[in-house]
């Protein structure tokens, strides 16, 4: 049996995270691999979902049946995986922990049966603890955004408003004109950052970042997964021992718009081992207060876990 637990802070009361929870198709929208939901009943459901770890990639139809609606602190769920020998529990808590503040824990337990019982639960291993995590934070997010109040501006908000576009005026410059201005130093920002990261400049690639910031690396490789900004910078300093030459980025696109900045770019680089490393990469960065917040990584899964992964295997087993 193989078992894995994630638990996060929502910025939001227990009942606006009730009022979210109590929809199991809100769950499946945000479960990753998750293409399709079928409702059939007040608790059962059925999920088509794509899951892989390593060179696997399969979809499976997933049974889902809420065995306790216990809100708005427990929800208790069992599944099972349709024509596999595959399946397991879960459950949802959720308890306050400080006004407007809401502790949710996701718990999920899968036991193979049978003579495919090993490779399920290898498989399983490392892939579990990513979905709980990667589940948890989007839930997260999503609450959160949902739940963000709306506010009209206030009178002094109005007079700032408007002596700063007088400000604007007086110098010759438009709020749009303002506006690009920002958007380009988005940019600018972005750039360092991906440029630090390719050399293994830690110092520049932190100073980049929020303290709360998160990558979410997407697909379902050994790669894939939520990284906090701790494990953000530790490894941009480990990645100049896979490349001592560092990963050149050859930037391709760069488009910003508000808060957001998408980079498309190839990542040329050569391991230690003297293995040419030429890979894809679309990064969709978002930012807060001048600095990065979270950015989601997309690119080849499969070249990544093929030549990288193994080295860093044999790192760990210490070869």
């Amino acid at each position: 049996m193989i078992q894995a637990e994630h638990s996060i802070a929502i910025n939001a009361p227990i009942t606006s995270v009730w009022h979210y929870v109590k929809d199991i198709e809100k769950w499946a929208n945000l479960f990753p691999g998750c293409k399709e939901c079928q409702i059939i009943n007040d608790n059962e459901s059925k999920w088509l979902i794509k899951v892989g770890a390593g060179g696997m990639v399969k979809t499976v139809n997933v049974l889902v049946d809420v065995t306790a609606w216990a809100g708005p602190e427990q929800v208790s769920f069992a599944f099972k995986l349709e024509n596999e020998p595959v399946s397991g529990t879960g459950l949802y808590r959720a308890e306050t922990t400080a006004p407007g503040i809401t502790h949710i824990t996701m718990g999920v337990e899968v036991a193979g049966r049978g003579s495919m019982a090993p490779m399920w639960e290898a498989v399983s291993k490392p892939l579990l603890p990513q979905l709980a995590k990667v589940f948890a934070s989007s839930l997260k997010a999503e609450i959160e955004s949902a739940t963000q109040p709306e506010t009209s501006p206030s009178i002094w908000q109005k007079f700032t408003t408007y002596f700063g576009n007088l400000w604007l005026a007086l110098r010759g410059t438009t709020v749009i004109e303002e506006d690009n201005a920002v958007i380009e130093n988005h940019k600018s920002l972005v750039l360092t950052f991906i440029q630090a990261m390719g050399a293994g400049d830690r110092e520049t690639a932190a100073g980049c970042l929020n303290s709360d910031a998160i990558t979410v690396a997407k697909g379902y490789g050994n790669f894939s997964g939520v990284r906090e900004y701790d494990t953000i910078v530790g490894t941009i300093e480990a990645f100049t021992q896979l490349f001592p030459g560092g990963l050149q980025p050859d930037i391709l696109t760069v488009t910003g718009e508000g808060e957001r900045v998408i980079v498309e770019f190839e990542g040329n680089g050569k391991t230690f081992t003297g293995v040419e490393y030429h890979n894809q990469y679309c990064m969709v960065f978002t930012l807060k207060n001048g600095k990065i917040q979270q950015v989601n990584e997309y690119f080849c899964n499969k070249l990544a876990d093929d030549v990288l992964w193994p080295l860093i295997a044999d790192s760990q087993s210490g070869t």
